[in-house]
């Protein structure tokens, strides 16, 4: 029987007393690595860098998930009121993995934090506030304050048009056009080097980016994680399809 691709996955952090602190991942995330065919393996944080050297080269491919605001330092902006920075060090861990994931061609997907991340990881920027920056724009991006049972993310949804010619494009198809849900209070500002837009929301703020120069560099600012069952999936599917091309002929690195 075929290995699974092995796709890292870095975890949150959560604080629930100063003395304590927790990693805190949505199950939706490694199930939805499961259901596409890989083996989701949960990635802690250290500073070692050779324990970062040694977590990558066991690895196939690379998820960041969502989370807290980038430290707005990191992409040379004072913080905003707005911002809720993310624990420091899974701010420095991430970077540095999607650093060492880049330089091996490793398949990555970022999902909302995630996709911000890969862009301040190539030197690119942030708007802090979507709320602040586009005042004017009819399309809600962030979380709704409600609950209701029948959305318990309590996600917005808009369109999302995608570019055509893309990698994006291609894993869904060369659809134009994908209904998704959304909650993000920041966007990409500045893209980073060597990235691509490759999906918009009606108002214009970017959605997804891409290298299109590697195997598989997705950022994408919406949660195709909390979308089973929906052509959302496929995202999923091409990361665990281009990270099992990279497999040897014996399942293992």
């Amino acid at each position: 029987m075929p290995h699974r691709p092995r796709i890292g996955i870095s975890l949150d952090t959560g604080t629930p007393d100063e003395q304590r602190k927790v990693y805190e991942l949505n199950a939706d995330y490694p199930n939805a690595v499961l259901h596409a065919g890989g083996m989701p393996v949960l990635l802690p944080h250290t500073h070692d860098h050779a324990l970062r050297l040694e977590m990558i080269d066991s690895l196939d491919g690379l998820i960041i998930p969502g989370g807290a605001d980038c430290d707005p330092r990191l992409y040379g902006q004072d913080r905003s009121p707005r911002t809720d920075c993310m624990d420091p060090l899974r701010n420095t861990f991430d970077l540095a993995l999607l650093a060492l994931a880049e330089a091996r061609n490793m398949p990555v997907l970022g999902i909302c934090l995630g996709c911000q991340l890969m862009n301040v990881q190539r030197k690119g920027t942030l708007h802090q506030s979507i709320a602040a920056t586009f005042p004017e724009s009819p399309i809600r991006h962030a979380r709704v304050v409600d609950s209701d049972p029948a959305n318990p993310t309590r996600s917005s949804f808009h369109d999302l048009m995608l570019r055509p010619g893309t990698h994006l494009a291609a894993v869904f198809e060369n659809a134009a056009h994908l209904h998704s849900n959304s909650r993000h209070r920041q966007s990409v500002d500045k893209l980073g080097h060597g990235l691509l837009a490759s999906a918009f929301a009606p108002d214009g703020i970017l959605e997804a980016l891409e290298d299109p120069t590697l195997r598989f560099w997705i950022g994408v600012q919406w949660h195709p994680e909390n979308m089973v069952d929906t052509p959302h999936e496929k995202l999923f599917a091409a990361l665990v399809r281009a990270s099992r091309a990279a497999l040897s002929p014996a399942g293992a690195k």
